[in-house]
């Protein structure tokens, strides 16, 4: 039986199970947290807190999700490091069982982007602060109409962009300014490159940095400095850290393209996928940041350049270097009866499905007569 990571031998037979135990599995799952997300449009008329509960327990849901799906198709192990700066970041959960994160309940989270499971992988990082509630991405705007999963993430209120600064400030702005208003927990993730890593990206990178005289990075892309800076001024009343995720997949080796390793396909298709995701956490101080956006570019550029030689270290040892000692965490439910929470979304479908069944049935049974 080959290493748990390694990739894994499938004739047709075995990738189909296992692809429609998968597509069952977790589309199921997820179509109904979605159906019945559109029910509780019924609620808004009523009680406008009781829908946005509704909402925030079916994001909780998925977070859930999320976790299994890597629980029991992609087992994996989060490596986490901790930088001087995030000092106290990870504790001992109260019996000493479990690893946890000691973190604001209101925060901005960044990341370098590697490969498109990245945000599956900090989603389920969130859950070990029980944060899987409170995340907010932003996202491409053609993701909005995907579906099942973009109505759902339009339900969470996630922040689609169309990459056009002139189109999108208002809208963000607005976004943005109810954000800074509520007292709800949030962890707003931004990966500031934009995309992943890869041979077309690079290429764009090291035209970029030519033209306007930069060095470009080895091993990440030139960040984007605009969207970062205009969440931390219009958050900062109410978030005071920005905490930096450094992500490292292992099993890819130096030059290589982590995405044309582990495709999601990859991993969750074909059973090929990365023994542990290693991560490095700094924190930063929003109002020790530079307000001045030219001074705000710079300093994020320089951030990026320690992001770059922390990925240099990684590729070169296998791991990050931290203040504490790495702490590995398994990739799994605190326990597999919080998918019952799942569960009963699905009652509502069973009727609806009963019928729709007994329809077909009749139609083909009374056309065989005709």
């Amino acid at each position: 039986m080959p290493a748990l990571g390694e990739p894994q031998s499938q004739n047709l037979v075995q990738w189909l199970v296992r692809t429609a135990v998968f597509v069952v599995f977790f589309a199921g799952q997820s179509a109904a947290l979605n159906f019945s997300q559109f029910l509780s449009l019924l609620l808004w008329p009523f009680s406008h807190s009781y829908y946005q509960s509704y909402i925030k327990h079916t994001q909780r849901c998925f977070g859930i999700l999320l976790v299994a799906i890597n629980q029991f198709f992609a087992p994996s192990n989060f490596v986490i490091t901790v930088d001087k700066s995030a000092k106290g970041v990870l504790k001992q959960s109260w019996n000493g069982a479990k690893v946890e994160l000691d973190m604001p309940e209101r925060l901005i989270l960044i990341a370098n982007h590697q490969i498109y499971a990245d945000w599956l992988y900090v989603w389920c990082f969130t859950y070990l602060a029980n944060a899987h509630g409170a995340i907010k991405i932003i996202l491409k705007d053609s993701l909005k109409w995907l579906p099942i999963f973009g109505w759902g993430m339009q339900f969470f209120q996630y922040i689609f962009l169309k990459r056009n600064w002139a189109t999108d400030k208002g809208p963000f702005s607005k976004t943005l300014s109810t954000l800074a208003t509520s007292k709800e927990p949030l962890w707003l993730l931004i990966f500031p490159e934009g995309t992943v890593v890869s041979d077309v990206t690079r290429i764009t990178s090291k035209k970029y940095a030519d033209k306007v005289g930069l060095v470009d990075h080895e091993h990440v892309l030139l960040p984007r400095s605009t969207g970062l800076h205009f969440c931390a001024r219009s958050l900062h009343k109410s978030v005071d850290y920005v905490y930096d995720l450094t992500i490292g997949i292992e099993g890819v080796r130096r030059g290589q393209f982590p995405e044309e390793i582990y495709t999601l396909r990859n991993i969750y298709f074909e059973g090929q996928y990365p023994r542990n995701i290693h991560l490095h956490i700094r924190k930063y101080a929003i109002s020790e940041m530079p307000e001045d956006e030219d001074k705000f570019t710079e300093w994020l550029r320089q951030r990026w350049i320690e992001k770059d030689a922390l990925m240099e270290e990684f590729y070169t040892k296998g791991r990050f270097t931290g203040y504490e000692s790495p702490r590995t965490v398994p990739m799994k439910l605190n326990s597999v009866f919080e998918l019952t929470q799942i569960w009963y979304f699905i009652v509502p479908l069973v009727p609806i499905m009963w019928y729709f069944s007994n329809y077909l049935l009749n139609r083909k049974f009374t056309s065989s007569f005709i």
